[in-house]
């Protein structure tokens, strides 16, 4: 039998193959029983994208899944697993997934916590067993928990550096022990940081003994502007097989959400540290080289400004909020001086004509401080 093609959703995720219709459409509570979510919630700083692969190797669906629920509007939690059995009886469990899933998000468990559920239901259920993994991601500083129960380490790719997340198992198999305890550990991801998570079939191949888990490294170390290019490349290692079982994918890239803010030193020398962040935001939300350039000559000008100029300061700080809407570009750099005249007829003393030459300037200056207002708007 061949693999049907993959469609693409509107949110980057995917499904295919008349098969599995075919196979769900028998199993009660289809919406719940389906291996991936519909949509993906909307949470600020991420990205995300899946994909499930129907197997070749026989004619019956198997448990793979991949799920996603919001966490307080802030976080998320992810889980990725596979069903030991086959057909229906694979496919079934998935409901009681989804039940024990809302009912943690609905108590903000832990990962360990919610293995622990997952493990009293299968104990309590039908007798099934599964591989999964866990994990809740914080966009707001990068944190990252989670819990494996015998599932495959996720891949976590830095620009060209790949590591695996874990590199022994963490638990056992969901449904194995009847008093199963979930070691939770943590982890971070850098803005622009993907995180690969996979099942099984990924990796595996029945009768060779090829390094596919060597073959997965190079296809997501290939440069991928978006998710799904990424889960094309991996998927090629999957589809070009003579035969493979089902396999879902699922990924997350950490971005930057619709702004930043940042508190520095009024030190000359953490301007590179302004400048650094603001490019992160900047290429993250996919602004073009010129755009990039003279926004980031004109912040560093601005945050130079109000470094050098303000008369005694209230705090020798200077403030700098970073936003984007509406395809324009809002920076605001405050200090907590008055600033004194400029007799430099250098390129500092032209400092406020050039961030002016870069975007639309306002220059307000209260009993607080003094603040500079940068309006940009990006090209097309």
């Amino acid at each position: 039998m061949s693999s049907a093609p993959a469609a693409e959703h509107g949110d980057g995720s995917y499904a295919g193959s008349d098969q599995l219709s075919t196979m769900l459409s028998a199993a009660p509570t289809t919406s719940d029983a389906v291996p991936f979510p519909a949509e993906f919630p909307e949470v600020p700083g991420t990205a995300l994208a899946g994909r499930y692969l129907p197997g070749t190797l026989d004619l019956e669906v198997g448990g793979d899944w991949y799920d996603v629920l919001p966490l307080d509007s802030e976080r998320l939690l992810l889980v990725v697993g596979e069903v030991t059995a086959r057909g229906l009886a694979g496919v079934a469990p998935i409901r009681q997934v989804r039940d024990v899933l809302r009912g943690a998000a609905r108590d903000n468990c832990d990962p360990g916590a919610v293995l622990t559920r997952l493990n009293q239901a299968a104990v309590d259920g039908d007798g099934w067993a599964a591989s999964v993994i866990c994990l809740i991601f914080d966009p707001a500083g990068g944190e990252l928990r989670y819990a494996s129960a015998g599932h495959p380490p996720p891949l976590v790719i830095s620009g060209a550096e790949l590591r695996l997340l874990y590199d022994r198992a963490l638990g056992p198999l969901i449904g194995a022990l009847p008093t199963a305890a979930y070691e939770v550990r943590d982890d971070r991801l850098e803005v622009g940081d993907r995180l690969l998570l996979y099942t099984g079939g990924l990796v595996e191949q029945h009768g060779a003994g090829a390094d596919l888990l060597g073959r997965v490294r190079v296809a997501a170390a290939e440069p991928a502007e978006r998710l799904p290019d990424l889960l094309d490349a991996v998927a090629r290692v999957v589809t070009e097989r003579s035969g493979h079982d089902d396999v879902a994918l699922l990924a997350l890239e950490a971005v930057e959400s619709s702004g930043f803010a940042l508190r520095l030193p009024a030190e000359p020398t953490k301007l590179s540290l302004l400048r650094k962040r603001l490019e992160r935001f900047l290429v993250a939300h996919r602004v073009g080289e010129t755009d990039l350039f003279d926004l980031t000559v004109a912040v560093s000008e601005a945050a130079a400004n109000a470094i050098e100029h303000p008369i005694d300061p209230r705090e020798p700080v200077i403030e700098v909020e970073v936003s984007i809407r509406d395809r324009s570009v809002l920076v605001t750099v405050r200090d907590t001086g008055q600033w004194r005249e400029s007799t430099d007829a250098g390129f500092r003393g032209r400092g406020l004509s050039l961030i002016n030459a870069l975007g639309e300037l306002v220059v307000r200056r209260t009993p607080q401080g003094t603040e500079l207002s940068l309006r940009r708007r990006l090209a097309d």
